[in-house]
């Protein structure tokens, strides 16, 4: 008999490739959109932010320490939720990833609603709760991600990923192409947000909100059937 499959271990309903190069794009846009247009703070590279939060605090600039421990805050807050609400428990059984992405897809487009309705300006109490929205949704996507598909699948937080990638390059001189195309999607993701800020800055936080509706809809997107297996041979 075999043992039950955890939901962690569960794969992903879906088009699972599709979805986590989606998220991987959203992160990458996100990250862009929090440095670029609320005050130069990361939404989901808590590492970053991390060392940015104390060097501000190093350098007496309260009022940047002050964004950075919003960011790390609304993280936190976001993957508590986004967890919680992956896992499906109680009235909320059965929302898996799905219900995540959910939440983080509304989060992100009030994001937009906020963004188009102060102008594209936001300052004050404006950007600082966009910026909390911004690392709440992050939160709730890498939340929901560990719950369903374990700590193996990352779309935020690569530097694990490149460095296992690197090293097994260097000491086995095998190239796991999926990886270096995961942290390329991060690059993109950024590289897309920081034109659209330039050129377009009306829908700067219309990128990550856009991506997340895409990834929801591809966990929609019908799998692939396996074929059936054959009767053994009398």
């Amino acid at each position: 008999m075999t043992a039950p499959t955890t939901p962690a271990q569960s794969p992903w309903p879906g088009w699972s490739g599709a979805t986590r190069h989606l998220l991987t794009l959203a992160a990458g846009a996100a990250n862009a959109f929090g440095f670029l247009a609320l005050g130069g703070v990361f939404t989901s590279v808590v590492t970053a932010n991390s060392a940015l939060f104390g060097l501000h605090l190093g350098n007496a600039h309260l009022a940047a320490a002050r964004l950075v421990a919003v960011a790390l805050l609304g993280y936190v807050a976001g993957a508590a939720a986004g967890g919680l609400v992956a896992a499906g428990r109680g009235p909320l059984r059965g929302a898996g990833i799905r219900g995540g992405l959910l939440l983080e897809a509304l989060l992100l487009w009030l994001v937009v609603c906020g963004w188009l309705g102060w102008h594209m300006a936001p300052d004050g109490v404006a950007r600082t709760l966009l910026l909390f929205l911004t690392a709440v949704a992050m939160g709730c996507q890498n939340g929901s991600v560990r719950v369903t598909a374990g700590s193996e699948v990352t779309t935020a937080y690569l530097t694990g990923l490149l460095t296992s990638t690197v090293t097994t390059f260097a000491t086995r001189g095998r190239l796991q192409a999926r990886s270096v195309a995961i942290v390329a999607s991060l690059v993109a993701g950024a590289a897309a947000e920081g034109a659209v800020y330039r050129w377009l800055p009306l829908g700067a936080p219309l990128v990550p909100a856009l991506l997340v509706t895409a990834a929801l809809a591809a966990t929609w997107a019908r799998a692939p059937s396996r074929p059936a297996a054959r009767p053994p041979r009398p």
